[in-house]
């Protein structure tokens, strides 16, 4: 199987995300759309790491230990690990609590940061 086929789903969520963040955010009910969206796509992420990974010979049981997988399989560049680290923190946050400065900000952040790492990955996935 493929990493291009693994991937599938990410790639439906990723379009889906990409598709809230060019909407325009003029209320809560939007940005509660972009972090819904947000937190799928970073489920469906971390999952294709972890199969990818598996069938490397590098079994994983943390989205972190798949995210580190996927740098050892330069899937992710490791001179991104910190902003992927937050991204997994962002994303633990936002499905445990609801702040409107913190849904603000990660909102912000899935947009400029989170957004392009997540379609980079996604390029490294279809290769």
């Amino acid at each position: 199987m493929s990493k291009h086929t693994i991937s599938k789903n990410f790639g439906k969520a990723l379009a889906k995300l990409q598709e809230f963040v060019s909407l325009p955010q003029e209320n809560d009910r939007d940005r509660a759309g972009v972090i819904q969206a947000f937190e799928f796509t970073f489920e469906q992420c971390w999952k294709t790491c972890q199969r990818i990974a598996s069938f490397e010979g590098l079994p994983t049981h943390s989205p972190r230990e798949a995210l580190l997988a996927a740098m050892q399989l330069q899937l992710i560049r490791s001179a991104d690990e910190e902003h992927w680290l937050e991204m997994l923190h962002d994303r633990n946050m936002t499905s445990h609590l609801y702040q409107k400065s913190l849904a603000k900000k990660i909102a912000k952040r899935v947009e400029k940061v989170y957004l392009p790492l997540l379609n980079d990955v996604y390029q490294e996935f279809q290769k």
